[in-house]
């Protein structure tokens, strides 16, 4: 049986060698630190959350007693990951948290999420909830539900999704009308479902980042506002008191993240259910979108994380496993496999950490923002995407094995199957990508990262000729499927638009992830000529850029092709 292992050597890499997180002196931590964290991080996950990863998937979560009820093995990795300092990792100081550079975090958040998503959710939420409270709430909202969510007492969800309202988040049904006399609370009614850690025991009070209509709202989501709403009210004093009408009627049973509480939630059924308004009124989507490109950037982590476990645990079961008298990773097509997992779960990891940095590099340039921007939607599709087909690469490598929960690598298919779904489709994503950080940005942010781009391939040396001159036919074939695009909206034929866009998106990540590669295989060749003395490593990385290049990348010219070469509106066929 496989042991928990993650690619520390490349996640160190990447900080130090690419990203060079050290740099940015206002965390105070060098090299030497910023490994400490990571190896410590790493340590305890493989200790104290890695174990619950298989019986929290087989218990999942229960009904007792009216009540939801979470695997009893997750509740001491929740409580020593908020006593041992994990949860403040990388929240301002000013909240009580640890601040260390962004892309270090994610690495932090990626061993987490790897090791049992279904746990990590409950965390994740709380914290993105709770850094929405402190971006846009006031001070009653940071000192009362801000501080309790910080030090674990308190939980946190985002509640969006209506029977009627899915990705049409603007068609919700939800209420909020005004209370006479309390000032800022409103009477919250409606039912919301799909909700993640929408209830459970872990936490002793749960805040709900609730999104309704208040009596002036206009259709859409222009008439949207966000409320604070507690699972139980908060005194005068902070203390807790009453029920808040705030009820769980049910928790789905799911393909994956057993130990995940998805449940269906009624809020006000009594009239009794009161919430706060955070922010301004008619603000709540571009309040909520706070909490959910967080979300969304988590949901590529969780593609990338399980992609890059379950390839450490079929690395160590190929190099055991005996068929025809040789272990199977001397068999060709094994061995191919293999080296294809390799460069696409660090393709992935190059791409997250690479964003997570851009975090602290848009506190220096405002350009970065733009790069945000425009590579969230690639982190969130791509990734979830990836994740999935390296996870059904991996149950192919096991065989008969990996079709058996025994090995526990069916799981990583069943667990990362939703980060597809949830936190708005792949579709939709795409649909972000093309029509808001291209189209209506002009390609200003396209055009800026194309020419970073174009600065790294530029300086590719001879060694790397064949994969020049792929990068350049999937540059041509990027342009070209732009320009169709392009010409489709001016011509306001959007169905052309609309039905293109999750191709382009993955022809753009392909070529992102295949430039973060190239980077880090022109670092570690320089690496090598200098001091040969961790050749094994290094040479590995010219090994992963070459190989997406041949494998992965040469797929970019054929989803041009399938943009361009259909000029017809799939509406008018039927199916």
């Amino acid at each position: 049986m496989a042991t928990y292992k993650m690619d520390l050597e490349d996640i160190q890499f990447n900080l130090n060698n690419v990203l060079e997180v050290d740099k940015h002196e206002q965390y105070g931590l060098d090299k030497a630190s910023i490994n400490e964290i990571l190896t410590e991080n790493a340590k305890w996950i493989e200790n104290e959350v890695y174990p619950t990863r298989q019986e929290a998937d087989e218990v999942g979560v229960q009904w007792e007693d009216g009540k939801v009820k979470v695997p009893e093995c997750l509740r001491a990795p929740t409580k020593g990951y908020y006593e041992m300092g994990w949860y403040a990792l990388g929240v301002a100081e000013e909240f009580g948290g640890t601040p260390v550079p962004e892309g270090l975090g994610a690495a932090c958040r990626s061993l987490a999420q790897g090791a049992n998503t279904a746990w990590s959710m409950y965390f994740g939420l709380t914290r993105a909830a709770m850094n929405v409270i402190h971006a846009v709430g006031d001070d009653y909202l940071k000192n009362t539900y801000g501080a309790k969510m910080m030090e674990g007492a308190w939980g946190g969800t985002m509640c969006l999704t209506e029977a009627g309202a899915g990705s049409d988040v603007g068609n919700l049904k939800s209420t909020a009308k005004p209370i006479e006399g309390k000032d800022g609370w409103y009477k919250i009614k409606g039912t919301k479902i799909f909700i993640s850690s929408g209830d459970n025991d872990l936490y002793e009070n749960i805040v709900h980042l609730v999104l309704a209509r208040t009596p002036e709202g206009a259709a859409g989501t222009k008439g949207i506002s966000l409320f604070v709403v507690p699972k139980i009210k908060v005194k005068e004093d902070g203390s807790l008191g009453e029920s808040n009408d705030v009820t769980c009627t049910k928790f789905e049973h799911k393909m994956g993240i057993h130990g995940s509480a998805t449940c269906v939630l009624n809020f006000g059924d009594e009239d009794n259910c009161e919430g706060y308004l955070i922010g301004n009124e008619f603000e709540g989507m571009n309040n909520m979108f706070l909490m959910m490109n967080e979300a969304r950037l988590d949901c590529g982590i969780q593609g990338e994380s399980q992609a890059a476990l379950a390839y450490e645990l079929t690395k160590q079961y190929v190099q055991e496993r005996t068929q025809f008298k040789t272990e199977i990773i001397n068999h060709p097509d094994v061995r191919k496999t293999m080296l294809k997992m390799r460069a696409m779960t660090r393709g992935m990891r190059s791409l997250i950490l690479y964003t997570g940095d851009l975090f602290d590099q848009a506190k220096k340039d405002e350009k970065y923002e733009k790069y945000i921007g425009l590579l969230t939607p690639i982190c969130k599709s791509f990734c979830s995407d990836q994740g999935f087909n390296v996870s059904v690469e991996a149950v192919q490598m096991h065989g008969g094995y990996g079709y058996c929960t025994e090995y526990g690598i069916e799981q990583f298919i069943r667990d990362t199957k939703i980060a597809s779904i949830y936190e708005g489709t792949n579709g939709i994503q795409a649909m972000d990508f093309v029509l808001r950080k291209i189209l209506r940005d002009k390609g200003q942010a396209l055009q800026a990262i194309s020419s970073d781009i174009f600065q790294t391939s530029n300086a590719l040396d001879d060694e790397f000729t064949f994969e020049k001159g792929i990068f350049s036919k999937a540059v041509a074939a990027s342009q070209e499927a732009m320009g169709f695009i392009a010409k489709k909206a001016k011509n306001n034929e959007m169905n052309m638009v609309l039905q293109n866009c999750k191709d382009f998106l993955d022809l753009c990540a392909h070529i992102v992830v295949a430039w973060r590669l190239m980077e880090s295989a022109m670092i570690a060749k320089k690496e090598l000529e200098q001091d040969p003395s961790n050749k094994e490593f290094l040479e590995t990385k010219i090994v992963d850029f070459k190989i997406y290049c041949s494998q992965y990348l040469v797929q970019a010219v054929a989803h041009s092709k399938s943009i361009v070469s259909v000029d017809v509106d799939m509406n008018e066929y039927k199916l």
